[in-house]
């Protein structure tokens, strides 16, 4: 089957994409080395469906694809024939938005001037370009201005190219190319070897997209069985699939297979868990992501925190996540509010990395109505402030967490205990980072954190841009390098700051040191 047979039925939505997919997620540059391989006559692998006839939850390929576009889901409650890609729609979704759409809202053109030989064989030859009308007709002003000039006097960069739509030289006829031919050569005086390469250009990308059943091959699992035929196979067998496809390669991460194997058998995570992630980023710079969602229910699931995919395969354990996944949205709400309002911070940064909330969205998985005691909130706090400063989450992450999890939080979940482990936690700290008191060495693991503690900032977006603070230093560098102090003291947190961007200090204040010498004296208590 030839590249626009499979368009046309993705445009008529018999081929359609089934929930456990991720977006699409090329961008122009792929999609144009894509197009390249297809000029040069290059196979460019297999596409994979199902036909199935199965209440799937699905959804259509976009045909104008913008980054903020929200993938929007049906079901085949009717059992009506669905052809469902398993492998391979990164490239049809391009092909598709590239030949048929929009990508970002621009349309695609075909240099049709382009093809010539280079040295190099990872060069692109075939130029194809997203692009809106006003940037091509400026392009081939310039070209044409260019042209005009004697080939001593044109610009260093001077190529000769001319763009047209490529879905509109695919509606050409053979009577309709012959005179686009004749129209870019008059035009551009072009010579014979010019035109030449024009007109195999035109030819070539018909018989490549129309013509060639060899660039884009398809195989059906279960193609013309009868729908309710024994031999067809189950939505695990499909998973299944999925699964060894994408782990032979790069093309999917492990999280990202974790959310598909998750949607196969709850549905409504395919919109749940997006939703969810987009609210509680609102009005902070936390940034968080599916992952750290995905990573925090495993960790209530008492399924670890590591995204193991074999788990998945149990559906006992993705019925135990489904299950918690309302109470462990609440927690991470209730996580977010309190390193917010007790702890000042509202970005993952100034927390060593969003890592850190994981063991404090447990804790509150398993307290009443997902709320910290009065008498354990600066217990809570200081934790949160310890591996903040220490980041021993920012490495090795799955077994430090599911170590401090398992050996100290979920002892005291178990039995109802709502104590938080401080105790545990500064020895842990002190175990792996090698940290003994609340000092210098401490505060300098997280200088971002001490200073806008000091400086009382919180890390809080900001609306106009240049209000965001920058760090900066109460001396110049230069002065203190020719000083000879070395790198560390000259970075050191006692003589850095945060300043308004763009303000000018009329005099060198000490507002870091001063604060940092009150830190030096605390001592941390653990009760």
């Amino acid at each position: 089957m030839n590249v626009f047979s499979l368009l046309n039925q993705v445009r008529n939505e018999e081929i359609v994409l089934p929930a456990i997919q991720r977006r699409f997620v090329w961008d122009e540059d792929q999609i144009y080395v894509l197009l390249d391989s297809i000029m040069r006559g290059y196979p460019i692998g297999v596409v994979i469906l199902w036909e199935t006839y199965g209440d799937i939850q699905y959804r259509a390929f976009l045909r104008d694809f913008r980054t903020e576009n929200r993938d929007s889901f049906r079901e085949n409650v009717q059992g009506g024939r669905l052809n469902l890609v398993i492998d391979g729609q990164q490239r049809l979704q391009s092909l598709y938005v590239a030949l048929c759409g929009t990508f970002e809202g621009k349309s695609l053109y075909f240099d049709v001037l382009s093809g010539i030989d280079s040295d190099h064989m990872d060069a692109v030859k075939y130029v194809f370009w997203f692009a809106t009308r006003v940037e091509i007709t400026e392009l081939h002003e310039w070209v044409r201005s260019e042209s005009a000039k004697p080939q001593a006097r044109r610009a260093k960069d001077f190529v000769l190219e001319h763009y047209e739509k490529t879905s509109d030289l695919l509606a050409l006829g053979p009577r309709e190319q012959r005179q686009l031919v004749r129209s870019i050569t008059e035009q551009l005086s072009l010579e014979d070897e010019d035109e030449s390469r024009l007109d195999a250009n035109l030819s070539n990308l018909r018989t490549r997209l129309t013509g060639d059943d060899t660039i884009l091959l398809t195989t059906t699992m279960d193609e013309n069985l009868p729908s309710d035929s024994p031999l067809r196979k189950t939505d695990a067998d499909v998973l299944e699939v999925f699964v060894r496809v994408n782990t032979g390669g790069t093309v999917l991460n492990r999280s990202d297979l974790v959310f598909s194997m998750l949607k196969l058998n709850w549905k409504e995570s395919t919109e749940a868990l997006p939703d969810f992630v987009d609210s509680i980023n609102r009005g902070n710079a936390f940034d968080l992501d599916t992952d750290f969602v995905i990573r925090c229910l495993f960790a209530v699931s008492d399924l670890g925190t590591k995204f193991n995919l074999d788990l998945l395969r149990k559906k006992s354990n993705a019925a135990k996540l489904r299950a918690n996944f309302q109470a462990c949205c609440d927690s991470i709400r209730a996580a977010l509010d309190f390193v917010q309002t007790e702890c000042w911070c509202h970005s993952s940064r100034l927390l060593g990395g969003p890592s850190t909330l994981v063991p404090l969205v447990y804790y509150l998985f398993h307290t009443k109505n997902h709320e910290i005691r009065n008498d354990q909130i600066a217990r809570v706090r200081k934790a949160t402030y310890l591996f903040a400063f220490a980041k021993p989450f920012s490495r090795y992450a799955d077994s430090r967490l599911q170590a401090f999890i398992r050996d100290e939080l979920r002892p005291l979940a178990t039995k109802g205990d709502e104590t938080y482990p401080l105790d545990a936690a500064v020895w842990w700290v002190r175990y792996w980072e090698r940290i003994r008191d609340f000092g210098e060495d401490l505060v300098q693991s997280n200088p971002t954190l001490a200073l806008h503690l000091v400086q009382g900032l919180s890390g809080a977006k900001v609306q106009y841009p240049r209000n965001a603070p920058e760090v900066d230093h109460i001396f110049p560098r230069s002065v203190l390098r020719s000083k000879d102090f070395d790198e560390a003291a000259i970075n050191h947190f006692a003589i850095s700051g945060y300043w308004p961007r763009g303000r000018t200090r009329t005099r060198a204040t000490n507002i870091p040191a001063t604060t940092s010498r009150m830190l030096m004296t605390t001592r941390w208590r653990t009760h």
